[in-house]
This record gives structure tokens, C-alpha cells and sequence, in this order.
């Protein structure tokens, strides 16, 4: 797929898509460009060979592409797929570069001794970049790191893996793991700090869609987000098979602790029944952060607060 994908934008209708380039940006648009043509066809490339509709859950590769059943229909479909790409592509990209030249507005207008709080922008620059700039070790690590802050628990459920089973198929030490997340999370913070237009333009089509999640709900779901990017990144690890495997034995375990407590709850005849303080106990392992819902919501955004706490801003 990955050849077939290449012979049509780089060979076969190189000279079309590049017409429909100037058509969008040389035209009486009014739009500028942020990326080179080259550039948006990298990009268009690699949109045609991984994206696919939300509903389909298997990794199909070009599935779009593969939707189209006269031949004879892929230089029409091509030329108008690649238009609306290129105009949501560059709409993003001006939406994020207008963002960060207002925020270096206020920060000018607000002096030496004031710092203002990052945006939801700064957010989805950094986990969007992260994730495409990264190997799929630092991606787990810092994403499994993520989620489980985001989730809000202090350990790992039983049913999943702890630290120390993934240091242990990484062949690393504890130590060695915690470690190496408080270097990536610190690498994510330095991105944050750093983020400029030329940064921004090193994305791509998905990790573009990736920030736009992010930053364009006032409470994007970061809980789901980073589990799909956890679960991406797992995928691509070479201990996957390991993990898989492990995390499968894990809870066949506690399905069988749950069989038994069953067995012991239906077998009580009172409240000194012996089993009843062994299950007590057991509930414990899983605790959560909740948060007070009580409390009147603080001026900077949830989602904010948190993800500065993660990378120790």
C-alpha cells in the first residue's frame, strides 16, 4: 500500500496535486501557505496511508483509497480529497500560530514580572509534537504516565500492568523507569517553553488533528485522548506480544479471586463471616484522587493545571 500510495502523489498525479497547490494559495483566496508544497504532500502521503473514520477500529492501511471502485475516479477524488486536506491543514496551522502570537502579546503587555498561564494550545503543541517526534519507548512511558495522572490514582489497577512489570519487559530497573519519565516529562516541558512557527509547521496532518482535539474544546476528554496515544504507542513496541500476554494473566487472575469471593459472600451466614474482611482489604488497592466537586472551579483550566503539574511547571 505504501508503494501504491507513493506511485500516485509522487508519479503518477504529482503534476495535478501540485496545480491543486497553486489553486488553493495563488488563487484569489487570499491564503498563504505555511508549508512547501513538498512539505503538504509528505504530509498527504502519510494522511492517505494511516487515516481511517473513528467508527472502523482496525488498523486498515489506505483506507480511504481503498473505498474507490472505478480506477478511472482517482484523479477526481485525489484532486478534491487533496484540496479539503490542504484547507483544514493550513487552517490549523494559522489558528495555532494567531494563538501563539497573541499569547506573546500578553506576555509583552504584562511586563518583566509577570508570567501568564499556558493555553490548551501549548497542550496540544506539545503532546501532538511529542507523539510524532518520539520512539514509540518514550511515547509509552510518558503517555502511561499521563494517563494514569490524568486518570487520578495513586497505583496501577490490578487488572493492569504495574511499574514494575513494564520495567521488567523493558529490561530495566524501577529505578531506571522513573527516571526516564522525569527526563521525557521534563523534554515535554522544555517543548511547551519553546514552542514557535517553526515548530508548529513540523506537523503533520495527525498530529495536527491530535492538537486540534486538545485545544479546541474548553474540557477536551484528556483522559481518552491519552489512552488512544498509550494504546498506539504499546502497539508499536516490540515487548507487545509480552505485554498483551501478561496483562491476559493478570486478570484471568482476578476474574479467579472474584469467582471466589462470590462463592465466600453466598456462603455467609454473618457479619463475622471470615471472607468479609478478606475482600474489605482487597478493595483497597484501588485508590482514586477524587476530586471535590464541591470546591468552586479555580480561574485556569482544568486540564492546564494538571498538565503543569505533570511536567513540573
Amino acid at each position: 500500500m505504501k508503494q501504491k500510495i507513493y506511485n500516485l502523489l509522487m508519479v503518477t498525479h504529482r503534476g495535478l496535486l501540485e496545480n491543486t497547490f497553486r489553486q488553493v494559495f495563488f488563487s484569489d483566496s487570499g491564503l498563504s501557505p505555511v508549508k512547501t508544497f513538498d512539505d503538504y504532500l509528505s504530509d498527504f502521503y502519510l494522511y492517505l496511508y494511516e487515516a481511517r473514520p473513528k467508527y472502523v477500529s482496525a488498523d486498515i492501511k489506505g483506507y480511504y483509497l481503498q473505498q474507490i471502485k472505478d480506477e478511472k475516479a482517482t484523479p477526481a477524488w485525489l484532486r478534491q480529497t487533496f484540496r479539503r486536506f490542504l484547507l483544514e491543514e493550513n487552517r490549523i496551522l494559522t489558528e495555532m500560530r494567531e494563538a501563539l502570537a497573541e499569547y506573546r502579546r500578553q506576555l509583552a503587555s504584562a511586563g518583566s514580572g509577570r508570567q501568564l498561564d499556558i493555553t490548551l494550545m501549548h497542550v496540544g503543541f506539545a503532546i501532538a509534537w511529542f507523539n510524532q517526534h518520539e520512539t514509540s519507548e518514550d511515547r509509552y512511558l510518558f503517555f502511561r504516565s499521563a494517563y494514569k495522572h490524568f486518570k487520578g490514582f495513586y497505583s496501577w489497577p490490578d487488572i493492569d500492568l504495574d511499574d514494575r512489570d513494564v520495567a521488567n519487559i523493558l529490561e530495566i530497573s524501577q529505578g531506571a523507569l522513573r527516571t526516564r519519565t522525569s527526563r521525557l516529562c521534563a523534554k515535554v516541558k522544555r517543548l511547551v517553553c519553546e514552542l514557535n512557527d517553526a515548530l508548529i509547521a513540523s506537523l503533520n496532518r495527525q498530529s495536527l488533528d491530535i492538537a486540534k482535539e486538545i485545544y479546541a474544546e474548553p474540557e477536551p476528554d484528556m483522559e481518552a485522548i491519552l489512552e488512544e496515544l498509550l494504546g498506539q504507542a504499546e502497539r508499536e513496541l516490540e515487548q507487545y506480544e509480552q505485554i498483551v500476554k501478561l496483562r491476559m494473566e493478570k486478570r484471568k487472575s482476578i476474574r479467579t479471586f472474584e469467582i471466589l469471593e462470590r462463592k465466600c459472600l453466598r456462603a455467609e451466614k454473618d457479619i463475622a463471616h471470615p471472607c468479609r474482611n478478606l475482600f474489605k482489604l482487597a478493595d483497597t488497592s484501588w485508590d482514586f484522587d477524587i476530586e471535590d466537586k464541591t470546591r468552586k472551579p479555580e480561574k485556569s483550566n482544568r486540564v492546564v493545571r494538571m498538565f503543569k503539574k505533570l511536567i513540573g511547571m
